[in-house]
């Protein structure tokens, strides 16, 4: 069964991206420009910062990390002591494939790691 993923960007290019390297890597993914009511179907959650930060949404990713891994992407410079202090993962856009892969990786292992 493959893991979903729930992935918040309003960037059609940057959506796309995601959703593509996702399905390549054997991720069922979603996308949407807002939170849903609920985020419990997905494994993990990958949201822009720029719309969550428009959401109000900042103070809620403390709740969502703790049930799974939450990544944020930023066009900004990535605000790490905001977003760590949540429980979430950042990288800073543009990003490659590869760190793209290498943070979805870290926060799969960290965040199961932090389970045991």
């Amino acid at each position: 069964m493959s893991k979903k993923v729930l992935v918040i960007e309003s960037n059609r290019f940057v959506r796309d991206f995601l959703v593509e390297c996702l399905k390549s890597w054997g991720y069922e993914s979603e996308t949407t420009t807002k939170i849903p009511e609920s985020c419990s179907d997905y494994n993990f959650i990958i949201a822009d910062y720029i719309t969550i930060r428009e959401l109000n949404l900042i103070e809620n990713i403390s709740e969502i990390a703790s049930d799974r891994p939450v990544i944020i992407t930023s066009t900004i410079n990535c605000p790490q002591d905001e977003v760590l202090k949540e429980k979430a993962f950042c990288i800073e856009k543009p990003f490659s494939v590869n760190e793209f892969k290498e943070i979805l990786k870290i926060a799969d292992e960290g965040f199961h790691k932090e389970l045991l």
